[in-house]
């Protein structure tokens, strides 16, 4: 198929005479037009399935290559709306789908090839018998039953499969076609129990500092602690992951601390409720909470002191009582 490209290029080596080249897949080098001008602009007739584009301006002293400035626009229709559907984050164990979408239009399908990094694992030929191939540690968690010209099925992954896929799609001849797109997937080793929570003690006064920590289980990634009190946002003083290896991998236990001054309206109804948020994307959500007293002057004990006040005095005065009534009685028996 045939159709009409325009190509401009950019005069660097200043000559008068231009060569509007293309590279035409598997053949070489071919002129196909020249401009007497300098203005570098071409419209040249080019087959489809040429895809390298270049300008080439022989001077006086030689050849120089001139620049590309606008791609060549074509009304022939192929391949096109390439996308890719991956998970952002998966838990290690699990079977993960993946679906590369695209269409071919006037195109027939050539390949499909699917990459992690530049390493493929995946390869689609539906002119091949069988139509599938895989290849590397990688392929052979592929469910072949259930994967396509569409579609990678992969079971049991692991976090070490966390990276950058990549769908390539090209058309057959004449146009070959192709459009390479991408995803970053996450397989997450998810914390195997509950975040605790810790407070230096149950009752604080108005004024007081509420010291506290939460420690989530280990995990790869690390867990992401928030916390709230009263149900407002508050900020950690301090977040701290540690590092521990757990069957030749790397986990990390997430530590976070707590550390404000309470006020007066810290309270509701004589209460302060903390909470602790862990999560790891949308994979592990969990809460673990306290509630803590307002630490007030008890009544009682206001109450008791008073009393003992008054029963102190009352027992001054009736023995200073006795005193003077046993003197009394001692001066008249002198008398006597």
């Amino acid at each position: 198929m045939t159709s009409i490209l325009s190509v401009e290029c950019r005069n660097t080596a200043r000559s008068r005479l231009w060569s509007a080249s293309k590279y035409p897949a598997r053949s070489n080098v071919r002129t196909v037009t020249q401009l007497q001008d300098q203005t570098g602009k071409a419209a040249v007739a080019l087959n489809h399935n040429q895809v390298y584009r270049s300008c080439i301006a022989p001077g006086g002293g030689g050849s120089g290559r001139g620049d590309v400035m606008e791609p060549a626009t074509s009304n022939v229709r192929g391949l096109s709306n390439v996308s890719i559907d991956i998970p952002l984050a998966v838990a290690a164990g699990t079977t993960v789908n993946m679906s590369c979408k695209y269409d071919l239009q006037s195109d027939t399908l050539y390949t499909v090839k699917w990459y992690k990094g530049a390493s493929e694992f995946f390869r689609y030929v539906p002119k091949e018998m069988p139509p599938i191939g895989v290849f590397g540690e990688l392929g052979a968690r592929v469910v072949t039953n259930r994967s396509d010209a569409h579609r990678v099925v992969l079971k049991d992954v692991q976090p070490n499969h966390t990276g950058k896929y990549r769908c390539e799609v090209s058309g057959d001849s004449p146009s070959f076609n192709t459009v390479m797109v991408s995803g970053y997937m996450h397989v997450a080793s998810l914390p195997n129990g509950d975040p605790q929570l810790r407070i230096e003690k149950m009752q604080y006064a108005v004024g007081d500092t509420v010291r506290g920590n939460c420690t989530v289980p280990s995990g790869n990634p690390p867990a992401n602690v928030t916390w709230t009190v009263n149900g407002t946002p508050v900020n950690s003083s301090f977040v701290m992951n540690i590092t521990q290896k757990v069957d030749d991998s790397q986990q990390h236990m997430t530590v976070a601390g707590l550390d404000f001054e309470t006020m007066q309206d810290s309270y509701s109804n004589g209460k302060l409720k903390i909470m602790c948020h862990a999560n790891v994307f949308h994979l592990y959500k969990e809460t673990a909470e306290v509630s803590l007293k307002e630490e007030r002057p008890r009544l009682a004990s206001v109450l008791g002191t008073r009393e003992s006040s008054y029963v102190g005095s009352a027992a001054k005065r009736t023995a200073e009582y006795f005193y003077i009534t046993a003197m009394t009685a001692l001066l008249l028996c002198n008398l006597r």
